[in-house]
């Protein structure tokens, strides 16, 4: 059997650890792409954990949640509202809340008109309470309180006029209250939580 030339045997040995070198290499490269993708996908998973937690919106728990009763004035064109409590003879009040999430959370809350109502007394006996208006048309509406931010309701004007099951409005015919410096209390109830009173004068 005939030798083969040390040059041809070199040759084959050199192209032998070449292809070797290239499979080690491309075995290589397949492993640390498979580590790559597996450790990009354990690293998003907190990521992923963190944004459902903080989405993830309750209601308000008892007590969190303070209410206040406004009444003042009320510029239509501009928007702006002012509150008073010593109203001219000719001056139509316009009462409003502010509600507030006291904790630490946002939450959510049921602020439709549905579940509130403005109630006027003077003494022990009561001259307005929204209940006695038409509320067919009423309805819930649950809203996002973020924690310490106050949220205001859009003021509406009160005619100065008794309520009762035939009306709330002086174009309904209702008879007006009485003024000349009479003193008022003003108390808002928003979805089971009551305003402390507002006190204000008629004149």
């Amino acid at each position: 059997m005939a030798q083969l030339d040390p040059v041809i045997i070199r040759r084959r040995r050199v192209a032998a650890l070449g292809i070797l070198a290239v499979l080690v290499i491309a075995i290589w490269s397949v492993s640390q792409l498979v580590i790559g993708q597996g450790q990009a996908q354990v690293d998003a998973a907190p990521e992923e954990t963190e944004v459902a937690v903080s989405a993830e919106i309750t209601d308000c728990a008892p007590g969190v949640v303070s209410l206040s009763a406004m009444i003042g004035t009320f510029d239509q064109t501009t928007q702006v509202s002012e509150t008073i409590n010593n109203f001219s003879s000719d001056a139509i009040p316009y009462l409003w809340y502010e509600v507030t999430n006291t904790g630490l959370v946002d939450c959510r809350f049921n602020v439709g008109s549905r579940v509130t109502f403005f109630t006027i007394t003077s003494g022990e006996q009561t001259y307005y309470s929204s209940r006695d208006c038409d509320r067919s048309d009423s309805k819930d509406l649950t809203v996002l309180l973020q924690a310490n931010v106050p949220l205001k309701a859009e003021p509406s004007a009160w005619d100065r006029v008794y309520s009762s099951s035939e009306g709330c409005s002086a174009a309904q015919g209702m008879k007006s209250v009485p003024g000349g410096g009479a003193t008022y209390k003003l108390k808002a109830e928003l979805n089971g939580v009551i305003s402390e009173d507002v006190r204000f004068i008629l004149n």
